[in-house]
This record gives structure tokens, sequence and C-alpha cells, in this order.
């Protein structure tokens, strides 16, 4: 009866807010009891509680596995929602989103998910409809805001920082083999390389990873760089950058925030998919240049466009025109090299890009 005793002293640790102690004691009576759906069940719940969506998905996931049925006599149905999105059964989870708003009508968060199902599904309007539902019952839910914009063609500078920070706290678990395997993003494996191509230095006396996410570019930046920094916006991000000992400081927030707050010089800068998500980048480069010392580099990537400016994509993301880019270095960089490339894929497209090495002046 020994995991019935861990069991009961996990909800316990629970109601004292104890919530690592509580995530011990259901994992432990796991080990013991490799069935105990109810012991799944409140660790999903208690991860999907504070934070860590992906590894309430993984538990749900073992719920289901054991057995199908045992979800739909919960009324918490969020996380069976999550389970079907990311299997990708968008049609199931469209069906349990329904039951969940017939009995909240004024639930932001669930006509949210449901637009994310539609634009999954590539119905563009009911899309809309969902996120302008969201955003009619919370005027200050900035996701949906974001989406309707991204949808609509509105370009606005920048995504709220709230999209931003959840989009990578929720996707960090999976964030690697989703764009390595899944999308076929190889660009932080080839950094190293492309940077020493372009530059006659062959170490880097202060290196920072700039959006450094779960770390990709770590171990190629690690091998040219005495000292390496890496900032990221998402908690669970650094979190997983902090894993691989690669870097001698993380930093979580904001990057031209981060800067301003260290206050430290680099000799590089690299920003893989940043700017991406960013449109105008006045503030970015005034940031990199203001810490940069004599002739360090800033290397990044962007999605291009041929028209001028940036403009947000219905894929939530940004597109750079060169002669934006271009203009927003005059008089802090000198380009040194750029190339075209093919960043990633999306579905069956490819998603055309470019990588930029400026030298400061």
């Amino acid at each position: 009866m020994e995991h019935i005793i861990l069991f009961e002293k996990a909800n316990q640790y629970c109601e004292e807010n104890q919530f690592d102690k509580a995530i011990n004691c259901y994992e432990k009576a796991i080990l013991i009891k490799s069935d105990y759906i109810e012991a799944y069940y409140h660790l999903a719940n208690l991860h999907h509680q504070i934070g860590n969506l992906d590894k309430a998905v993984r538990n749900f996931k073992k719920i289901v596995a054991l057995n199908p049925d045992y979800s739909k006599n919960h009324s918490n149905k969020i996380l069976l929602v999550i389970y079907f999105f990311l299997q990708g059964d968008i049609n199931s989870a469209l069906e349990t989103l329904k039951i969940l708003i017939d009995s909240n009508p004024c639930d932001a968060l669930l006509f949210n998910m449901m637009g994310g199902c539609y634009l999954s599904l590539r119905q563009i309007d009911m899309a809309i409809q969902s996120y302008e539902k969201a955003l009619e019952i919370n005027p200050d839910y900035a996701i949906p805001k974001h989406m309707i914009n991204s949808l609509k063609g509105n370009t606005t500078k920048e995504p709220p920082k709230e999209y931003v920070k959840n989009l990578f706290d929720d996707y960090a678990e999976r964030f690697n083999d989703s764009l390595v395997q899944g999308l076929q993003y190889k660009l932080p494996f080839m950094i190293k390389d492309v940077i020493q191509n372009a530059s006659s230095v062959s170490r880097y006396s202060r290196t920072i990873d700039l959006g450094c996410g779960t770390g990709l570019s770590g171990n190629g930046l690690r091998m040219i760089s005495d000292h390496l920094s890496g900032v990221d916006i998402s908690e669970n991000m650094i979190s997983k950058a902090d894993e691989l000992n690669l870097y001698d400081n993380l930093y979580t927030g904001d990057i031209v925030e981060v800067l301003n707050s260290i206050q430290l010089n680099f000799d590089l800068f690299v920003a893989l998919d940043v700017l991406i998500y960013v449109g105008d980048v006045e503030s970015i480069f005034s940031a990199v240049h203001k810490y940069s010392n004599h002739e360090s580099l800033f290397v990044f990537s962007t999605e291009i466009q041929e028209e001028s400016g940036y403009s947000l994509l219905q894929s939530s993301r940004y597109s750079h025109s060169d002669s934006y880019i271009m203009n927003q270095a005059n008089g802090k960089f000198k380009l040194v090299k750029s190339e075209n490339l093919v960043l990633r894929k999306e579905g069956d497209n490819l998603i055309h890009g470019k990588v930029y090495i400026f030298i400061s002046i």
C-alpha cells in the first residue's frame, strides 16, 4: 500500500503549494504501481497547473494508453484537447472544445485554443471568428489579438511578449525534435562554419547567443568561444539549454532588456531565427551595436520578402526585406557577407531566408 501513502502525501503537498515534493511523490507512486491512473492524472494536472505543458501531455498520453475511456469521465478535458492536438487529431480536439464551451461559454482560453485548431486545418475564417470571440471575452488577451493581426495581414512592430514567451515555454520539451527532425532545421549546426568562412578570426573572447532556445547552436559556438552566454525569453527553453553545460551564463528575458541589464561587451552576437519574431528590429540593432567591441560580428537570420520594410505573416512570424535590414545597419555595421538559404520546411513548403554577417563600425 506504499503507493497509496505516497499518493496521499503528494495530494497534501499540493494543498501546501509544495509542488516539487508533490511531483516527486506522484512519480515514486507510479514507479511502485506502473498502471496507477489516478497518480498519472494528478501528476498531469499538476504539471498543467504550473505551466509544464509538455510534461502534462506526456502523462496524459500514458492515461489514454492505459484506459482510453478514463479521460472522458473527467470534467477537466483541456488536457484531452492538447493531447488530440499534438497527436494531429484536430477534429477530436475541436469536438472536445465544443463540449467544454457549451458549459464554459465565457472562457477566452477555450476560444483561443479553438482558433489554433481551425488554423491547423487552414480554416482561416473560422480561426479568426474564434480568436475574435476570445478577444471579445477578454479584450486584454494578447495572444488572440496577435493571431488576428497575423491572419488579417495587419503588420505590427512586434508581437506581445506574452505570446512569444508562452509559445516557447509550451514548445520547449518537443522543440529539438520538431525543428531538427520535423522541420529539417539545420542552421544551428552549420553556424560555426558559416562564421569561420566569413571571418579570419578563429576564436572569440565573448560570444552571446541571442534567443538561444534549447541551445541548438551552443555546441558550435562553444568551439569558437572562450566565454559563451545565452539569453531567451522562455524559462523552459533556458532550462533545456542549461542541461547541456555549454553556456557560461544564461539569462532569461527580452534580448534588449538583458543586454542593457548586464552591460557587457561581446565580440560575437548570434541571433538565429530570432528576428522572425520581431518586426521593427531597430532596438535590437542599437543594443547590439552599443555592446559591441571594435569589429564585433553580428550574425543573424531572417525570413525574406521582396517588398520594402517588414510584414507580419499568417504564420505569425515576420519577414524582412534586404533593403530594410541594410537601412537598420547603416551607420552601425558593415556587411561582411549575406547568403540566401532554405531555413526549414513547413508542411510541403520550403521557408526561404537569409543569413547576414555584419561587423561593427
